[in-house]
């Protein structure tokens, strides 16, 4: 199969998009935070009486500009997991024969639709997303029914993975250690990680590392 045609893929250049306006909302958010800071400073605002009751929308201390990124991050990971079925629905529907012997439809699913077409659709949205549940089987479908290989080199996947692994523990565990992250990380680092312990990370940094990562995913697959 001819992939020269994935550079021009609608859910290729909509994931470009948002990760970018993904960025440019945190970075603009962390810009606003310091106006503030300045416009406090310049206009002795703090000294005021009612001042106290502002506070805590007004100031960020490094914790609460660090959760900005962790946030950030966050929402990276979901542009990128929106992209992941997107992309596939989307070779699907492009190539049709893909989705043979892929999956039995109830009569149930499918009794309000009014022709093939959204019958086609659905079965397309429906695979894709079974396909999409975790990062390893989206690679497999996609290397399997399509021969497309996201990562490059077995170092780039591994980095991501490992991002991966990280955000779940921002998403799911708190940003606290425990037995699940412990066991993923143990293929990345050769240092013991403790249970139960904060991820003292820096996140604005992790935030830039996803960010390029998604961008160099964005460029290979354009240079298949």
């Amino acid at each position: 199969m001819k992939k020269k045609f994935l550079k021009n893929l609608k859910s290729i250049r909509e994931f470009k998009q948002k990760i970018n306006k993904t960025y440019i909302f945190i970075y603009g958010l962390e810009s606003t935070i310091g106006a503030t800071e300045v416009v406090l400073d310049f206009t002795k605002a703090r000294s005021s009486p009612d001042y106290k009751k502002f506070k805590k929308l007004l100031e960020f201390d490094d914790s609460r500009k660090a959760y900005l990124f962790e946030l950030g991050f966050i929402a990276l990971f979901a542009n990128f997991e929106f992209f992941m079925s997107n992309f596939l629905k989307e070779l699907f529907l492009k190539f049709p024969s893909s989705l043979k012997s892929e999956k039995i439809l109830r009569l149930e699913e499918i009794d309000d639709f009014e022709d093939i077409k959204e019958i086609k659709e659905y079965l397309a949205d429906s695979v894709a997303i079974e396909k999409s549940y975790d990062v390893k089987s989206w690679l497999d479908c996609l290397n399997k029914k399509f021969n497309i290989k996201v990562f490059k080199t077995k170092k780039h996947l591994q980095r991501f993975l490992m991002l991966n692994s990280l955000r779940n523990a921002y998403m799911h565990a708190g940003g606290i250690t425990n037995s699940k992250f412990r066991n993923e990380m143990k293929t990345f680092l050769k240092s013991k990680i403790p249970l139960g312990q904060k991820i003292n990370l820096d996140r604005k940094k992790y935030f830039e590392v996803l960010y390029s990562e998604l961008n160099l995913i964005i460029k290979n697959l354009q240079k298949v």
